[in-house]
């Protein structure tokens, strides 16, 4: 129970910072498969397996929760004043873990190299669509009047966001920055601003839910090409983040 509490806090950390993804982490952690099997197959479950998942989920989310709200303030300033060593760290935690999700896997194999390099073109083409799409983040004080039509937008933010923190090498945190509201919901999560946080939250669950099951099931028919595409994500995020370090 603890492992997994532990496993949670560093999955929201890695949530917090731009460009590094909670999904690459889980992987890396091996609780990625369970994750996505938990939060994908909760609502159709037996009762047993309800219980099971939900032990689980509520063990990774309490740390996940309790790493985003501690640790935010914390890594984002360690990212502004440190961003080379607070990158360096974040690579040490990934790199070792590629040939352990290969494992067993026959990376070699042909399709399975169609599979990697599937992930990488795709994961290329995608960085360079959200760079160009990329703008300036509006940044809201507390003095700024909430909207119904604002709530909606951090709605749908929530649901792209969560759907990218499940799929490894895609940032959530990255993806809320090109849609301009980063260091809004870090603004938000540090002075406990329910009501953005409320319509934000909801977006997450679902998001999490509907990509978490289109997963599980990609890795249960299609393990080895599913896990090849993976890493061919995790290859390119991080030449991404590589690259940071020479900005």
């Amino acid at each position: 129970m603890f492992k997994n509490f532990l496993k949670g806090i560093v999955i929201g950390v890695a949530n917090v910072l731009p460009g590094v993804s909670g999904g690459t982490l889980a992987v890396v952690l091996n609780i990625y498969d369970k994750l996505t099997e938990a939060v994908g197959n909760f609502l159709t479950a037996s009762m047993a397996k309800k219980i099971e998942y939900a032990k689980f989920l509520s063990q990774i989310g309490l740390g996940a929760v309790i790493g985003i709200v501690a640790f935010a303030g914390v890594i984002s300033k360690m990212y502004t004043l440190y961003p080379r060593g607070t990158t360096i760290v974040f690579l040490f935690l990934i790199l070792p873990s590629i040939p352990v999700i290969l494992k067993g896997e026959k990376f070699f194999k042909r399709d399975n190299l169609f599979a990697f390099f599937a992930g990488v073109i795709c994961t290329g083409v995608f960085i360079y669509i959200t760079k160009l799409f990329a703008g300036e983040e509006v940044i809201r004080t507390a003095a700024s009047i909430f909207t119904l039509s604002y709530g909606i937008k951090l709605f749908f933010c929530g649901i792209v966001a969560a759907g990218a923190m499940v799929i490894p090498g895609i940032s959530g945190s990255l993806l809320l920055m090109i849609m301009g509201e980063y260091y809004n919901i870090l603004g938000y999560i540090k002075s406990f601003n329910i009501l953005p946080l409320s319509f934000f939250a909801v977006g997450t669950g679902i998001g999490l839910i509907l990509v978490s099951k289109g997963i599980n099931i990609l890795l249960n028919k299609y393990r080895s090409y599913t896990l090849n595409f993976i890493v061919g994500i995790i290859i390119v995020s991080l030449v991404q983040i590589i690259e940071t370090l020479f900005i």
